[in-house]
C-alpha cells in the first residue's frame, strides 16, 4: 500500500516539519525548501555571517536548484534578524527568476516572522504535536534537538568493537581473500546478514561487526556492500553503517563511513550524509568518500544518480581486461565498470 503524503499547509506547519524532514533542529542555518519538493532536494547550509559568506553560499545552492523551475521558500534559523536578511537577499538574487523565492521567513524557536511581507506567527503546540506523531508513524525517529547532539551520535561508541574480536575478523577475512572462493563464501555471509538485519532493524553482535568491517577493508567486498543498498531500503542500511562506524577502532572507519554515508544521501539525508564523512581522519583520504563528497558539495539530487543496487545483475563480478601495470591496476571511481582486476586488501 502506497503511503499518503504529508500534508504541509502553510508557513505554521513548514516551520513544525522542517526538523523531521531534516532530523535535526536547525540551528544558524538556511534552509531552501521548494515548493514541490519532488522536483529539487531539500538543502540546509551554515548561516553565512558577512557579505564574502553570503556569496559563497548563494553561488554554491545555485547548481542544485536554478535549473530546476521550482518556486522555494528560504528559512533562516537565527535570532539576528540582519543576518536572516542578509542571507535571503543575497541567495534570493542570485538565484533570480530561474527558480523564484516566494517566501523568505527567519525562525527564533517556535516563532517566524516574514522578511518580505508583515506577516508573522508562532508555532502552536498541537501542530508541533502532529508532525511529531507523524514523524514516528513514519519512521519510527525524533529530530535530534542540535546539530551538536547529531553529531555526537556518529562519535565512536563505548560499544566498540573489543581488541581481541577485531583481530579474529581480520585474520580471517585475510584468510578468506587468498582465494576465489573464500571472496564468494563472504559475499555471500555478507548478503545474509545485510538483508537480515536490514529487514529486522536489530544490532549487529560483535563478532558480525567485526566481521563486516574488516570484509569492506577489501574494495571488491565493499563494492558488494555497496551494489546490496537500494533507494528503498538506503536509510535502514545507512543506520546499520551508522552503527558500525561508531563501534569501528581508529583506522578502520573510512569503509563503514562511507557507505554510511551513501546510504544517508540516496536516502535524502544530506546532513547525516556529511556528518558520516566527517568521522574519516583528513589524513585517510579514500576514494569513495571523496566522490559522495563531491556531490554533496554539489548540491546533486541523488534522484538523478544511477544507484549500483539498479544495475545489471553480474555488472560487477564480470571479468575485466588484464590490467596494464602501474597504477593503472588500481580502480579510481567505485563503483563503474572495472578497468582492470580486483586489488583484495588494498586501502583507499
Amino acid at each position: 500500500m502506497t503511503e499518503s503524503p504529508l500534508i504541509v499547509r502553510g508557513l505554521e506547519d513548514l516551520v513544525a516539519y522542517i526538523p523531521h524532514r531534516l532530523g535535526v533542529e536547525p540551528v544558524n542555518s538556511v534552509v531552501v525548501f521548494p515548493t514541490d519538493p519532488g522536483s529539487a532536494p531539500i538543502s540546509r547550509v551554515d548561516l553565512p555571517r558577512t557579505p564574502d559568506e553570503v556569496e559563497m553560499v548563494a553561488k554554491g545552492i545555485v547548481p542544485a536548484y536554478a535549473d530546476r523551475g521550482t518556486e522555494v521558500v528560504l528559512l533562516a534559523y537565527t535570532d539576528r534578524r540582519d543576518l536572516a536578511e542578509a542571507a535571503c537577499e543575497g541567495i534570493s538574487a542570485t538565484l533570480g527568476s530561474a527558480c523564484p523565492v516566494v517566501a523568505a521567513v527567519t525562525v527564533n524557536g517556535d516563532r517566524w516572522v516574514r522578511l518580505d511581507r508583515p506577516e508573522h506567527g508562532v508555532v502552536s503546540q498541537a501542530v508541533r504535536d502532529r508532525f511529531a506523531a507523524e514523524g514516528l508513524y513514519r519512521s519510527g525517529k525524533v529530530p535530534y534537538s542540535s546539530p551538536s547532539q547529531h553529531k555526537a551520535s556518529f562519535a565512536t561508541s563505548p560499544r566498540t568493537i573489543p581488541v581481541e574480536v577485531m583481530a579474529s575478523a581480520r585474520a580471517a577475512a585475510a584468510t578468506a581473500l587468498r582465494s576465489p572462493d573464500g571472496i564468494e563464501g563472504e559475499r555471500a555471509w555478507m548478503r545474509v546478514v545485510l538483508n537480515r538485519h536490514v529487514i529486522s532493524g536489530g544490532t549487529l553482535s560483535d563478532p558480525d561487526a567485526a566481521r563486516l568491517l574488516s570484509n569492506v577493508q577489501n574494495i571488491e567486498l565493499r563494492d558488494h556492500a555497496w551494489t546490496a543498498i537500494s533507494r528503498q531500503d538506503a536509510d535502514r542500511h545507512a543506520h546499520l553503517w551508522k552503527d558500525v562506524l561508531t563501534r569501528s577502532p581508529a583506522g578502520l572507519q573510512a569503509p563503514a563511513a562511507a557507505l554510511a554515508a551513501y546510504g544517508f544521501w540516496i536516502g535524502g539525508d544530506g546532513i547525516s550524509a556529511r556528518v558520516a564523512l566527517e568521522q574519516i581522519p583528513p589524513e585517510q583520504p579514500y576514494s569513495m568518500a571523496n566522490l559522495i563528497g563531491t556531490a554533496l558539495a554539489a548540491g546533486i539530487d541523488p534522484k538523478t544518480m544511477p544507484v549500483p543496487n539498479e544495475l545489471p545483475e553480474g555488472f560487477f563480478s564480470r571479468q575485466p581486461p588484464p590490467p596494464t601495470g602501474g597504477v593503472h591496476a588500481e580502480r579510481r571511481v567505485p563503483p563503474s565498470p572495472p578497468q582492470s582486476g580486483p586489488t583484495p586488501g588494498a586501502t583507499r
